[in-house]
């Protein structure tokens, strides 16, 4: 195989390569000759060391010599990623085709513990035929030496489908599938029985009811589900014994959307973020140990689905909330019956503007037995107050006293002289009975930090033990 044209000018096998040749030389009776210093390595070995660089620089290493001439085929992970091989010469897909049929040509006595393919820019109008049976083999040359992991990232291209010789690769137990928002429809997993981890990314999802069916009925082995930017309809999960982990991030709803979980007894980890479906029916949320909902702002129709969620997965040990999610707690009428009462770590993202202080306490109110009280401030992404228009009215700050008797435990990142900072600081000072230690990273936005920590240092506090710290790094 050539490979002058994939040798980059500072590749990490030219590093070598000059010192090579510039090695000094020893008398072996034949005249002598360069002596390598890996030459008593085995194959496995220098495969190792390949498939710690690159791809261009694994390729570049393998032309050194006639001993490094299999490492790359040896290597028991292989990252092929065709942007990264090419930045400046986007058209060598014959190129790069050669040498990853070549670096994965080895046989099932060299095991492939991981394979990355990434191959944006690789489907062209006219290699685009071609590209799809590369990616067709390539799959059955993984899928003969027993891949384990697989990360498959696919262009959007009427060619760039999944081939079936993804199901042959029975031996996973890690797949990644990010495809760019093709609307092709999901291939059954029911093969891949020892799937434990399944990451989708950029997929649309819509009618795919039988999709998670067979995922759940046959892939008994699932412990982790990871759902990222999709398009989602209806998502149906019951039956998965081992799942501990779901993970819904960024993905966008139909109008009708739906998110059903029964027969869970190992989910101990949801992690909800971006947009929210519009319905939501969870049964059996006890094994819920930690939850996080970074859920962004929703329409005002969609607030009571935040509220039914938080009673069917919010009272669990660990709690994360967004800010959108603690300003409904100022909704005293409809929110005051939503208790939380097992929550004993509550991290809280707020926004650095006026009422954000004033939007923990009817939360914490809510949580009474929080031990460890997390808050971090983050810039607002609105110049005007957000629920200005809905006619949400924020109370004197102090004006309802908290109940925080169990609080042992505050940490407070990027706390500036504002009242979602300064103020939020007296607050829990003064109504925190029981508590230990309040560690504080200041904002370091202008902010004066020998002032801010006197006043801080000043304020009235309900527990006499209490170890204020400040720290300059979260």
């Amino acid at each position: 195989m050539r490979t002058k044209h994939l040798i980059p000018n500072h590749a990490a096998g030219l590093t070598y390569a000059n010192a090579y040749a510039a090695a000094p030389r020893e008398s072996h009776g034949d005249g002598g000759g360069a002596v390598d210093p890996f030459e008593a390595f085995p194959d496995a070995v220098l495969g190792l060391i390949v498939s710690k660089l690159p791809f261009r620089s694994a390729v570049a290493a393998s032309a050194i010599s006639r001993r490094w001439r299999g490492a790359v085929a040896a290597a028991p992970e292989l990252d092929l990623d065709f942007a990264a091989a090419f930045p400046a010469a986007p058209r060598r897909r014959t190129a790069f085709a050669a040498a990853a049929t070549a670096a994965l040509a080895g046989s099932r006595q060299r095991p492939l513990r991981r394979l990355r393919l990434a191959l944006d820019g690789f489907f062209d109008q006219v290699f685009a035929a071609s590209a799809a049976s590369h990616v067709a083999s390539w799959l059955d040359a993984a899928a003969a030496r027993g891949v384990e992991q697989l990360e498959l990232h696919l262009p959007r291209s009427r060619l760039a489908v999944l081939p079936p010789s993804l199901l042959a690769c029975t031996d996973l137990t890690s797949l990644t599938l990010r495809l760019d928002h093709n609307a092709l429809p999901l291939p059954s997993l029911c093969p891949l029985t020892h799937l434990s981890r399944l990451h989708l990314a950029s997929i649309s999802l819509v009618g795919c009811g039988d999709f998670f069916e067979d995922l759940c009925s046959h892939c008994t082995q699932l412990s982790c589900l990871s759902l990222e930017q999709c398009h989602i309809g209806a998502l149906r999960l019951a039956g998965t014994p081992r799942l501990r982990s779901l993970d819904i991030a960024s993905c966008s709803w139909t109008q009708q959307s739906s998110v059903a979980i029964a027969e869970m007894p190992a989910l101990r980890t949801l992690r909800y973020s971006g947009a929210m479906a519009n319905r939501h029916m969870i049964n059996d949320a006890d094994s819920l140990d930690e939850v996080v909902l970074t859920i962004e702002p929703q329409v005002k129709l969609l607030e009571p689905n935040l509220r039914e969620l938080l009673v069917l997965v919010g009272n669990v040990r660990s709690l994360v909330l967004s800010p959108w999610c603690i300003e409904q707690f100022a909704h005293p009428e409809e929110w005051s019956k939503v208790r939380l009462d097992k929550v004993r770590r509550l991290a809280c993202i707020i926004e650095r503007r006026e009422e954000g202080a004033l939007s923990i306490a009817p939360l914490l109110t809510s949580c009474p037995n929080v031990q460890q009280l997390s808050v971090s401030v983050v810039p607002s992404q609105s110049k005007r107050r957000r629920c200005s228009d809905t006619g949400v009215q924020y109370g004197v700050i102090g004006s309802r006293r908290m109940i925080v008797r169990n609080l042992m435990e505050i940490r407070m990142e990027y706390i500036d002289e504002s009242k979602s900072g300064l103020d939020l600081v007296k607050l829990l000072l003064k109504n925190a009975q029981m508590l230990e230690m309040m560690t504080i990273v200041p904002s370091m936005d202008g902010l004066d930090q020998a002032k801010f920590r006197r006043r801080v240092l000043k304020f009235r506090k309900a527990s006499r033990n209490v170890n204020i710290q400040f720290s300059a790094t979260t």
